[in-house]
């Protein structure tokens, strides 16, 4: 792995990280524990308690996710520039960044309403499959070859459409979470306050049912991409673990959200719910990339053992 890739991988990383800290100051009602902006309270260090130091820990994060973007796009134009594609994303994830830090600027000052928190949440999704987007790239290389067979186009948009589908279940949960109707029922997979979905109840049951319907399409497209590598002829061996991957973390996602209902909503609960959300939402990203083009002949050569690296050569 180059060091160029692991720059790629550790930005991705880092950006999951700071979704979870993002999450963590949702759960923990700490949106508003630093009520100014860029400063908390005045100061460049929060006070010694828990709402501003979870909210200034947020900020500090993306503000380390922001300067490895900037490094990351720094070095794609001025290393990778014959990768057209890979520059076009490095250019675009800075204006991303921007568009990011003015959304949670703009949560802050109009204390947290529920619309303003879930297209934060989008635009962060966005910045995330970009830099997914060149992660994958960076390790199939600049000379990397577009595999345009029938099969392959359709795989794509399958995955694309999935992906799509996964953003919208990601937002809605964010704004069932927003207005806190992700306490409307207290059961799983039935709700007492609302047995029949938007007919019994009321707002928040409505909203909480929205989410769990549009879980059950997540589910299904999800279902559609694992059986679409499995029925390819052409599909890898890293296509198929990763489609694996898709449905078991899929199927962890599900039981996270029922564990959100049985454990009252607990803290811990509800972040790794999201993490695994982003997570799943990046890897779909991923395989889109995976399974439409071919690596370069010099991330190939990496990709197998040493003694098979020699016959390639030959």
């Amino acid at each position: 792995m180059s060091k160029y890739q692991t720059l790629t991988v550790v930005t991705v990383l880092a950006t999951l990280i700071l979704i979870a800290v993002g999450s963590t100051v949702r759960t923990t009602e700490s949106g508003l524990g630093c009520p100014d902006w860029p400063l908390c309270h005045g100061r460049l260090l929060p006070p010694l308690e828990r709402a501003p130091i979870i909210e200034w820990s947020h900020r500090t994060v993306a503000a380390i996710v922001g300067v490895l973007i900037l490094v990351q796009a720094i070095w794609t134009v001025r290393a990778r520039r014959a990768d057209r594609a890979l520059t076009a994303l490095a250019v675009l994830s800075l204006p991303l960044l921007a568009i990011e830090a003015y959304l949670g600027r703009i949560t802050v000052e109009r204390e947290l309403p529920p619309e303003v928190v879930a297209i934060h949440l989008f635009a962060a999704l966005t910045l995330i499959a970009l830099l997914a987007l060149m992660a994958g790239f960076a390790y199939q290389g600049a000379a990397r070859t577009r595999i345009d067979t029938p099969e392959r186009r359709r795989f794509t948009h399958v995955a694309l459409w999935a992906a799509a589908v996964i953003a919208g279940v990601l937002v809605i949960g964010t704004y069932t979470v927003a207005t806190e109707a992700g306490f409307a029922c207290n059961s799983w997979p039935g709700c007492p306050q609302a047995v029949i979905p938007f007919l019994d109840g009321g707002r928040l049951q409505n909203i909480h049912w929205l989410h769990r319907l549009t879980v059950l399409l997540g589910a299904g497209a999800v279902a559609w991409v694992a059986l679409h590598v499995r029925d390819m002829r052409e599909a890898g061996p890293a296509l198929r673990r990763g489609a694996w991957w898709l449905v078991g973390l899929y199927a962890l996602q599900i039981v996270i959200g029922a564990g959100n209902i049985w454990s009252a909503m607990a803290e811990g609960v509800r972040v790794a719910h999201l993490v695994v959300g982003s997570a799943i939402w990046a890897l779909l990203i991923l395989l889109a990339v995976a399974g439409r083009y071919r690596p370069g002949l010099r991330e190939a050569r990496r990709a197998v053992a040493p003694e098979v690296a020699g016959g390639v050569r030959a």
